[in-house]
């Protein structure tokens, strides 16, 4: 919690840029390759965007239908958004609800705001509400290019704004907790919707974020004039696979958000950081999101913010969907409801965990 190994040698890095990735990967991930060329992104741009969203949707779907339940039971509504369009979210509780109403979790899918569904986090909401008797919720939000910024920020606000005001008829209770996390884009909103929920006074308030694998910026002049010397990333890891700077870039382009506003930028409200809640953060050492994450985690330091950070060096952007059968993406998905139950001020036993992830997050 709090340290690791590439702050230190951030120095080091800029000033040798390594051309050669291999000898920084992790070793098994670098022996799915053997001797052949890595290959360079690919998430968001290996196929027309109808082909890539049809991909990911099923197997979002089979996800949704091969994933044990584990007891917890699954209901589907809508959330009426500002413009009158109703939102799907999936509800998850846990199969006794606690007397006293259970602490709400809320998650946001990844997708570089162009693919994805509420199905996608299935196996971490089911995980969280049979480990901690929590009801889980899985947001839903519109996609670009044909919705572009602010919509997927203001879908998500607005779904968090009615949570928060009928979570009791969900049989739940935010002061017994009250989380919102995501990775990837579902990160960065995750990050815009808790400054939004300060400026706005949100009530009840969050109490926990869980910060993966984030994007924070697209330029370092989006950043905080301190920490832009140390987002070197985007160059160390520009090609690496999985997510590229290409993928990024074709991100931007379609989702199109005013980069300095505080629909897409966490720093845009430096006055609501110190009110912040407690940050679980996850970033991936190969990935040319990890000086986002690992920036943000620092920010959130720096301003009194209580934080707690796993690394997962040599491994690219969600390595743990796309290569479950690494023993980094095990940890991280077994590091998931951990860092859950620290916001949650929960412990739970470790073989536990395991029992529950094993199951649901294939581990």
């Amino acid at each position: 919690m709090g340290d690791y190994g590439f702050r230190d040698e951030v120095e080091e890095i800029k000033q040798e840029l390594k051309n050669d990735l291999k000898e920084d990967l992790d070793p098994e991930y670098a022996a799915l390759f053997g001797d052949t060329a890595l290959p360079s992104g690919g998430f968001l741009t290996s196929q027309p965007l109808d082909i890539l969203r049809s991909v990911y949707n099923d197997i979002d779907r089979q996800t949704h239908e091969h994933t044990p339940t584990l007891g917890t039971k699954e209901s589907v509504g809508t959330i009426r958004m500002r413009d009158g369009c109703e939102s799907e979210i999936r509800i998850f509780r846990p199969s006794v609800l606690p007397d006293n109403g259970s602490p709400v979790i809320v998650l946001i899918f990844a997708g570089g705001y162009l693919v994805g569904t509420n199905m996608q986090m299935v196996p971490f909401a089911r995980s969280l509400s049979a480990l901690y008797n929590a009801t889980t919720i899985t947001l839903s939000y519109r996609l670009a290019p044909e919705f572009p910024s602010p919509t997927a920020a203001n879908d998500v606000w607005d779904s968090v704004k009615w949570i928060a005001q009928h979570a009791t008829l969900l049989g739940a209770d935010p002061s017994k907790g009250f989380v919102l996390g995501g990775p990837s884009a579902g990160g960065n909103l995750t990050c815009v919707t808790a400054q939004r929920a300060i400026k706005e006074h949100l009530s009840p308030p969050l109490t926990g974020l869980w910060v993966s694998v984030p994007v924070v910026t697209v330029t370092a002049e989006g950043l905080p004039e301190k920490y832009r010397s140390d987002w070197v990333s985007r160059t160390l890891n520009a090609d690496a696979p999985i997510l590229s700077v290409r993928d990024i870039e074709a991100s931007r382009v379609a989702y199109n958000p005013d980069l300095f506003s505080d629909d897409f930028s966490p720093f845009a409200l430096p006055d609501t950081v110190p009110h912040m809640p407690p940050a679980y953060i996850q970033v991936a050492g190969l990935d040319p999101l990890r000086d986002d994450g690992l920036i943000y985690e620092r920010y959130l330091q720096d301003h009194g913010v209580k934080t707690r950070l796993d690394v997962y060096p040599g491994v690219p952007h969600c390595h743990y969907a796309l290569h479950p059968e690494l023993e980094s993406s095990k940890k991280f998905r077994r590091d998931v409801p951990l860092g859950v139950g620290w916001l949650l001020g929960q412990e739970v036993k470790e073989e536990e965990v395991n029992r529950v992830a094993a199951a649901a997050l294939g581990l």
